[in-house]
């Protein structure tokens, strides 16, 4: 199962694209799926018609899960998580040095099944794994959890964006885990004043 901390995806429009106000999200919307927008940010996801949005602050920044059982239910086995990350100089670190650190922590103790190189993506940098870890709830079961960290070359934001599943559902849950890996966290209104005069 999947806690609400951590938890991928090969986001392909990560801050690329952006939604102008009154108008469809920026992304495809497949049949079976609804336009999820992403408050706090007004980004855009595709959610599967029958899963689950979550959204809440976090220590440090914002949690958004979406997922195929209700997460106000405590933990989850099929879904994604978006984790934004705030003020991490704070800690003194940087937001490259945070998400490769946390890569290379899990690359260190898990099955890695692929990952990519740092690239810039939109106006970010990412890098990607694809593992086969233990699930902490159910020491029986593994999951395969693709993560993808995000970090600008300026500034003091980083993101996680996890999806994770039981492994014995990868086949019929990757299509899924596509279609919302193409998501926008920043929508075109972002950091307006949202007042109206």
């Amino acid at each position: 199962m999947l806690r609400p901390t951590l938890a991928f995806v090969a986001v392909l429009a990560f801050g690329s694209a952006i939604a102008h106000a009154g108008e469809a999200p920026p992304i495809p919307i497949p049949d079976g799926y609804v336009a999820q927008q992403l408050d706090v940010t007004k980004g855009w996801i595709a959610r599967p018609k029958d899963w689950f949005y979550d959204s809440h602050g976090v220590s440090g920044g914002w949690l958004w899960t979406i997922s195929k059982e209700d997460p106000a239910k405590g933990e989850y086995e099929t879904g994604m998580h978006i984790q934004m990350f705030v003020d991490i100089a704070k800690h003194h670190m940087t937001p490259q040095n945070l998400m490769q650190g946390f890569l290379k922590q899990k690359h260190d103790s898990v099955t890695v099944l692929s990952e990519c190189s740092p690239a810039l993506v939109g106006t970010f940098m990412r890098q990607c794994l694809e593992t086969l870890e233990p699930d902490v709830g159910r020491p029986d079961q593994k999951d395969h959890i693709q993560y993808s960290a995000f970090w600008p070359e300026k500034g003091d934001i980083a993101f996680l964006v996890t999806f994770g599943v039981p492994e014995g559902q990868w086949k019929e849950t990757q299509p899924i885990a596509k279609v919302m890996s193409n998501l926008v966290i920043f929508g075109a209104d972002f950091g307006k004043d949202e007042k109206k005069e």
